[in-house]
């Protein structure tokens, strides 16, 4: 875990004096409202502003064409514990030492709640994940965090707590409100009607597949890493996930239409981005996240819209390498706040301030925890185990541990793992080794992987599942 820095320490001392006195702290900064959304297990290549040649997010769209699109923004972790926790605290698993699904948000990390609190604002959150309840850590800086789950769990009710919150909150401050929608993921089951039918006929499969799961006579990893289906069946499995993106699209739409004719929108900043993405068969890994590191887990669709005059150019596309640990810092910024100097992550705004101009930024991210006995690619338990990775631009590097005595399948050996050097442009489907053909980027990614990887000590939090916890895990399809 990193210490507190300076600002973080003065942070909370203005706190402690400011509750000691019984009033909030005078706001800060330039004043504006920040609508922060983040969409379950949503991939960027399933939306149509990415290029997606289905209808699935024309609302999404449309707020994407009124502000600034990053084209190549990814996660630094495809499990949903991590990533919002580096989304929230702009550091990297290792920085804020959630590893693993199940492992809380210490309080020694500054979460961005905290700070735009110490800056006046309200601070709000609907949360629809087993895993982001209270004492989870995650709802530490909220003022109102409604965790109450299996109560609205679907996009309409999302929006049903954002609207009766911001109806009830104190009108004379400014407000940060956190919405996470959870429909796109697994079991991928829209309501019934035309939204199960909007992409292709009705199926049977699918549903027979989640009832086996639930009678536990199919192992959800069985699915995952071992699937005889046929393609057809697959393509029934991902029009229910298409449809789930729509059916999230046309309630986070009518939200934004209902604000804005509340005047709620006049001086609002919008974020929209995801937790990770969604394996659907690429490299036969089907219909999950999180053990793999692909570009259809990480790589997720992000967008700020911005009122005219407040730093958000409209239309802009941005085409640089980023990542979610951006987002926090830009959104300080963008308030015109100042950024707590032990998070990691850069404002994005150098980009914004000029869309024609910039530079690959690298990327890094790693695994989750193996939660499948059928996951025979993970060879090394633990941490140490993780797949890890970097991205810059076209290139990506894997790196995936191995015991000592074993060979690559792919890649050249490298102490105790393989490395893989990808070339996105030529290869997205992320299928061929192109070290032989770019062994100068190989060799320069290497060693920027070799210095991330040299500032993990590998420290982390043991930890006991539940009885609690194991039943969440089943309903989300991980036991």
């Amino acid at each position: 875990m990193r210490p507190r820095a300076r600002f973080g320490i003065w942070l909370g001392v203005t706190l402690i004096f400011v509750m000691a006195a019984g009033c909030r702290p005078p706001v800060q900064g330039n004043g504006m409202n920040v609508l922060f959304i983040s969409i379950e297990t949503t991939r960027a290549d399933h939306i149509g502003a990415y290029g997606y040649e289905r209808d699935t997010s024309p609302n999404l769209d449309a707020l994407a064409a009124r502000g600034t699109l990053f084209e190549s923004m990814s996660v630094v972790s495809p499990r949903t514990s991590p990533s919002l926790a580096s989304l929230l605290t702009a550091g990297h698993p290792h920085d804020h030492g959630v590893r693993n699904l199940l492992m809380p948000l210490e309080r020694p990390n500054t979460s961005i709640a905290e700070l735009l609190r110490g800056a006046g604002y309200e601070t709000g959150a609907v949360q629809t994940h087993a895993r982001l309840v209270k004492h989870s850590g995650f709802e530490q800086g909220f003022d109102y965090y409604d965790d109450d789950w299996r109560s609205h769990q679907v996009a309409p009710q999302v929006g049903e707590k954002a609207l009766k919150w911001l109806g009830e909150r104190d009108g004379e401050r400014p407000w940060f409100l956190w919405l996470h929608y959870y429909d796109p993921h697994w079991t991928y089951d829209p309501p019934p009607g035309p939204w199960r039918t909007r992409y292709g006929p009705e199926d049977p499969r699918p549903a027979q597949a989640y009832r086996e799961w639930v009678d536990e006579t199919r192992t959800m990893g069985s699915m995952v890493f071992h699937n005889e289906m046929p393609p057809d069946e697959v393509q029934a499995f991902v029009n229910l996930y298409d449809s789930e993106i729509r059916f999230t699209d046309r309630f986070i739409g009518m939200l934004i239409a209902e604000l804005e004719a509340r005047g709620q929108m006049e001086n609002t900043l919008i974020v929209i981005t995801s937790d990770h993405g969604e394996s659907l068969g690429e490299h036969d890994y089907f219909f999950e996240h999180g053990d793999l590191g692909t570009e259809p887990e990480i790589h997720v669709p992000t967008f700020f819209v911005a009122p005219d005059g407040m730093g958000v150019p409209r239309g802009a596309r941005i085409p640089w390498s980023v990542s979610n640990i951006d987002i926090a810092p830009t959104v300080m910024t963008l308030l015109d706040l100042p950024v707590d100097e032990s998070w990691v992550g850069r404002s994005l705004t150098e980009f914004m301030d000029n869309p024609d101009w910039g530079d690959h930024r690298a990327v890094f991210g790693e695994t989750g925890g193996n939660w499948f006995a059928e996951n025979d690619r993970r060879l090394v338990d633990g941490v140490a185990g993780k797949w890890r990775w970097v991205r810059q631009g076209r290139f990506k590097l894997m790196h995936i541990p191995v015991p000592a005595e074993k060979d690559c399948e792919i890649g050249e050996k490298s102490g105790n793992a393989c490395r893989v050097l990808y070339d996105l442009e030529e290869d997205p489907g992320e299928l061929e080794d192109a070290t032989g053909r770019y062994p100068d980027e190989a060799s320069r990614l290497g060693g920027i992987l070799d210095n991330w990887l040299s500032q993990d000590t590998g420290e982390h939090v043991d930890y006991h599942i539940t009885e609690e916890a194991k039943e969440q895990l089943k309903a989300l399809g991980y036991l």
